[in-house]
């Protein structure tokens, strides 16, 4: 919204030939709070994604909802997680560049400059796009709705005999029956 107000600002100072300086302003203060609050997110999913791997490595899969353990393995699912991270950081290099830009003014050197635009701005962007749109949630998420999608049709009867083999269910080695046993008998 600063942004947006500060381009009107702008753009409506400068038809009436007035000084944009201030639009100008708005909208920089507008870019660099959405590099902050980007930056603050990345923080923070960063945080949580190396305490999960943390708590997975100290306690297992036995803490974990089951119902999403073929979700989590797969490999389209994986490359969503990456390509969400690569499309986060395209996004951050963009909104830094912007930054710097018009920080420079309406004349500056990096906003004469094409290939500077070209590649930190058309591309980078492309680039994102282009990897979420490769390992869309639509796609990779199929495999964490049982009810709706049979896991991709690997059939019910399969799935069953993952969730037994996995959890040893049945067996002297299971202690506590997973929450998706009653699912499994369903099955």
């Amino acid at each position: 919204m600063l942004q947006a107000a500060g381009g009107g600002m702008a753009s409506a100072a400068s038809h009436a030939n007035k000084n944009p300086a201030l639009g100008d302003n708005i909208m920089v203060a507008g870019l660099a709070f959405q590099v902050i609050t980007l930056l603050v997110f990345m923080t923070l999913a960063t945080d949580f994604a190396l305490r999960t791997i943390g708590r997975y490595r100290a306690m297992g899969t036995s803490t974990f909802d089951d119902a999403h353990a073929v979700l989590r393995t797969s490999k389209r699912f994986r490359g969503f997680l990456i390509a969400l991270a690569f499309a986060t950081l395209c996004i951050f290099t963009r909104s830094v560049y912007r930054v710097a830009e018009l920080s420079e003014g309406w004349n500056g050197h990096l906003i004469k400059t094409q290939k500077y635009f070209i590649g930190l701005e058309g591309a980078i962007v492309s680039a994102a796009v282009l990897a979420l749109n490769i390992f869309h949630p639509g796609f990779c998420f199929q495999e964490g709705d049982a009810r709706r999608t049979g896991f991709l049709g690997m059939g019910r009867k399969k799935i069953a005999e993952s969730v037994v083999e996995e959890h040893k269910i049945g067996t002297p080695e299971s202690k506590d029956e997973p929450p998706v046993l009653q699912q499994v008998r369903e099955i």
